[in-house]
């Protein structure tokens, strides 16, 4: 399942898709923002007030796109993961911490924790979120999302016991770079080899 970014339509994050190339066996599902570009309306590091209700909308939304890419429960959640890019990204975190064990890998192009710097993010999280497998990228030199946000997401789900690679990219502005998707397609190939994915 893609989530696209702000500003960023579902059509642009299918062709994001196109750039993981032919990897056989994956069936893209691209749900929409009930906003158009927008999931939320402040950002990551607003009090989480101010971007409800729209990001528990938003989840829900996601939760629902999920339920689909699983055709309600046919496929395990091993077979099931969420890329999101920016925005996007900091949704799949969300959706992760407050649904553990609906989908068992996510790659985060430039993602962080929703909430004000130095929330108790831990004190709301689930016990666990052992055998979640989480790429996570980011960069020294992104204007939204800074290197510091993307350790403190690793960081937490580290705690939590999912399974974190974090890759931080020197002087990347804020998109997805070829690096990244060559990362991330070698992660999917990766979950198919360790039978996740059907192939």
């Amino acid at each position: 399942m893609l989530l696209h970014g702000r500003g960023k339509t579902p059509e642009e994050k299918i062709d994001l898709a196109a750039r993981f190339g032919n990897i056989e066996g994956i069936r893209w599902v691209v749900p929409e923002a009930e906003t158009p570009g927008s999931w939320y309306p402040g950002r990551f590091w607003d009090p989480r007030e101010t971007n409800e209700p729209y990001l528990s909308e938003a989840v829900a939304r996601c939760h629902q796109a999920v339920l689909e890419a699983g055709e309600n429960g046919r496929l395990a959640p091993e077979r099931l993961v969420i890329v999101g890019f920016s925005q996007g990204a900091c949704l799949a975190l969300e959706y992760a911490l407050r649904h553990p064990g609906e989908v068992a890998s996510l790659i985060v192009f430039t993602g962080a924790l929703m909430g004000l710097p130095g929330s108790d993010w831990k004190a709301t999280a689930p016990p666990s979120l052992a055998g979640l497998r989480l790429l996570l990228t980011g960069s020294d030199m992104d204007d939204w999302v800074p290197e510091e946000n993307s350790h403190e997401a690793a960081n937490l789900f580290q705690e939590l016991g999912a399974d974190v690679q974090l890759r931080i990219y020197k002087g990347r502005p804020h998109i997805v770079s070829e690096e990244e998707i060559d990362e991330a397609r070698s992660f999917l190939n990766w979950i198919q080899m360790a039978g996740g994915v059907r192939r």
